[in-house]
């Protein structure tokens, strides 16, 4: 669509090619060629179907006949590619269409998208002190980088040498290029976690003529070839294969930023700092990635169904005072019930505790603790 045509004026050549230009790049650039694929196969669908308009009816005809093969999720994929491309090349807003939106919530009703399976934290630990390093050391230090730091397939496999800083008892590491266009920086402790990072780097050929941190290994020893994307992807299902784990192929690329960011739920981290950990945006995305777990599951059951606490109490057992005023009394011992747990405090942990015009008796006394 010409914008000199609809607005009658005469748009200078360099302004209309920069225009051009700047309009290419509203599209994401990693997944440009998908944007520009969704919007062929519409097009194609119009031919075939002799349509020539664009009105809410042809999108809602469109969209009904795609539900009958793709999920709920892989059509508002679609709905959101179309969307951004239609802007940009019929000036076209299919947002408005009301119908449209509401069909594909419709459609979305009941569905529940299948999530890759977590690593508990006694799985992880196992892996990495069990299994043999020359066979598995790279998808050790894949799994360290990737819990740690919440990883993406893709950070992983872009990730750098220069991007660790080795401070010897810890590492930071520098995540530049995020999916969310937001750096951010995570840090691997413990000394095994740092030891066996430190194990693979040494393997690092040093005629390796690029920068990439990770590198194909197989029997001890690093090639200069360097990871690619999908390798990252199957390396939880082989991970949960070692580890004797049932259905391993739904351990899937997204395992190590899921697990990470139900481990950090589970030890009480809040959504602020998920997000911040993992670089959502939304709560609702990042409460996504947390895994139903069993112990926020007990935790949750166990504030509903245990009741409160007995409250505590203490029993002073007294004798009769020598003195003819009565103004004070010997205590001769305390036992004190906490939580079900009984304590007794010997004659010298009684100093500062004064009862006075009392006389022979028992008294309870309440105790916060």
């Amino acid at each position: 669509m010409n914008t000199s045509e609809n607005t009658g004026e005469d748009v200078p050549f360099d302004l209309s090619k920069a225009a051009a230009a700047a309009t290419e790049e509203l599209l994401p650039s990693k997944s440009k060629e998908r944007y520009e694929k969704q919007f062929q196969i519409f097009e194609d669908w119009r031919r075939l179907k002799n349509v020539t308009s664009l009105t809410e009816d042809v999108f809602l005809a469109y969209f009904a006949e795609k539900s009958s093969s793709y999920k709920a999720s892989s059509l508002w994929s679609t709905y959101s590619m179309l969307k951004a491309v239609l802007l940009l090349k019929e000036n076209l807003d299919i947002s408005k269409f009301c119908k449209v939106t509401a069909y594909l919530k419709r459609k979305s009703t009941g569905y529940q998208p299948k999530k890759s399976k977590c690593l508990s934290r006694d799985q992880i630990d196992k892996f990495l002190l069990e299994a043999p390093d020359k066979e598995f050391l790279l998808m050790k230090v894949a799994l360290i980088f990737g819990v740690s730091g919440a990883c993406r397939c893709d950070e992983l496999s872009r990730m750098l040498v220069d991007d660790i800083e080795d401070q010897n008892n810890v590492l930071i590491v520098h995540i530049p290029d995020s999916k969310t266009k937001k750096p951010r920086r995570f840090v691997v402790v413990d000394e095994r976690n740092l030891a066996t990072y430190r194990r693979y780097l040494e393997l690092r050929p040093p005629s390796t003529p690029h920068k990439r941190l990770f590198l194909n290994y197989k029997k001890g020893k690093c090639t200069v070839q360097p990871v690619g994307l999908h390798s990252f992807g199957k390396f939880p299902s082989q991970i949960a294969t070692y580890l004797g784990l049932p259905t391993p192929l739904e351990y899937t690329g997204h395992c190590m930023r899921r697990s990470s960011a139900t481990l950090l739920v589970d030890a009480g981290g809040d959504i602020t700092n998920l997000k911040r950990h993992g670089g959502w945006q939304g709560s609702s995305v990042a409460e996504g990635y947390i895994e139903e777990s069993i112990e926020n599951k007990l935790d949750i059951a166990n504030k509903i169904q245990a009741g409160p606490k007995k409250r505590p109490f203490t029993n002073i057992e007294t004798c009769p005072s020598t003195s003819s005023d009565s103004s004070e009394i010997c205590c001769t011992e305390i036992s004190t019930e906490i939580f079900d747990k009984k304590v007794k405090l010997d004659h010298k942990s009684l100093s500062g505790i004064n009862i006075a015009n009392i006389s022979n008796s028992t008294i309870n006394v309440n105790i916060c603790k």
